[in-house]
């Protein structure tokens, strides 16, 4: 956020995150503490809070605590009390508590929200999550809120990220890495500082008031570019094993016939293919979205995994 941005914070506003404890609260909730906003957070009563709280007493701020949850429309609307703005940061294929969060919003003065979807409702193939996030990205639009709905790519920078961080993991530990087909698509990832700054710089821009962003890295590469990138940062030879595409489509659903409870299917293998890369020219238009190349990106998370 830069020095203009904050100069337009009103001080005595409060925002509420739903979502503070999963994998892009943290970084929110870190990027909030540096403004003048009051922070409010609704969590469940068995939330692990420690980080959060941490976070808290070295910035000297206070974050104020309310239980509840998603399931139940009064236990959201409680929590919205003398709030002026939400951060929403459950995944959106949960259209059950977006219904939920909609009700118990429409009971309040509170018009302002920022929500996270993902690119996945831009992917040219059926799915049953993409269908459940345009479900609820249709929802929040036909809402009154001055809502702002983020896409970003796939999320990486973090040790809870479940793509990255367990890629370089398995690649540590194994030596090699496989890819599925020749590894020509394309693919745009994006560091969850830039997802983070994204979502506290946009809260008071009237710019980004009823629009939605695709947000994404800095430049796209070919998936087979991204693991050169990732085998020169990490400074660690290792063996790239590629699998023809339709070979691996007739192993998977060979494996998954056999272990019914495999996270593998073949359709993973059709989504591996497809270019994920997008433009973010209305994001940087509208609230100055620089993000961080996948190089610049990839070496930080190396150093935080190598601590």
């Amino acid at each position: 956020m830069n020095k203009s941005d904050k100069s337009e914070i009103n001080k005595s506003k409060m925002i509420l995150i739903i979502g503070a404890t999963g994998f892009i609260g943290l970084p929110v909730v870190k990027k909030l503490l540096d403004t003048d906003y009051k922070i409010k957070c609704l969590v469940r009563t068995d939330s692990d809070l420690s980080q959060l709280k941490e976070s808290a007493a070295k910035s000297k701020r206070e974050i104020i605590f309310s239980t509840g949850n998603l399931q139940s429309e009064d236990s959201i609307f409680g929590s919205l009390k003398d709030v002026d703005a939400v951060i929403y940061l459950v995944d959106l294929k949960n259209t059950y508590f977006i219904r939920n969060f909609l009700r118990a919003i429409s009971r309040t003065e509170t018009k302002r929200a920022v929500f996270i979807s993902s690119t996945t409702v831009l992917v040219p193939l059926k799915n049953n999550i993409k269908d459940l996030k345009i479900e609820s990205e249709n929802l929040i639009q036909s809402s009154r809120l001055n809502y702002t709905i983020l896409r970003p790519t796939m999320i990486y920078g973090s040790r809870d990220d479940r793509n990255y961080s367990k890629m370089i993991n398995f690649i540590k530990k194994r030596g090699f890495f496989v890819i599925f087909g020749r590894g020509d698509n394309l693919i745009q990832p994006i560091y969850i500082e830039d997802v983070a700054d994204a979502v506290v710089s946009i809260i008071d821009n009237g710019k980004t008031f009823r629009k939605t962003y695709e947000i994404c890295g800095k430049e796209p590469l070919k998936y087979r570019e991204m693991l050169q990138i990732v085998k020169r940062k990490m400074g660690k030879p290792f063996r790239i094993i590629k699998f023809p595409a339709k070979l691996s489509k007739f192993i998977i659903s060979l494996y998954t016939k056999i272990f019914k409870n495999s996270s593998l299917t073949p359709d993973m293998i059709e989504r591996m293919e497809i270019d994920k890369a997008y433009p973010h020219d209305e994001a940087k238009k509208d609230f100055d979205f620089k993000p961080l190349s996948f190089e610049d990106g990839i070496e930080k998370l190396i150093k935080e995994l190598n601590k």
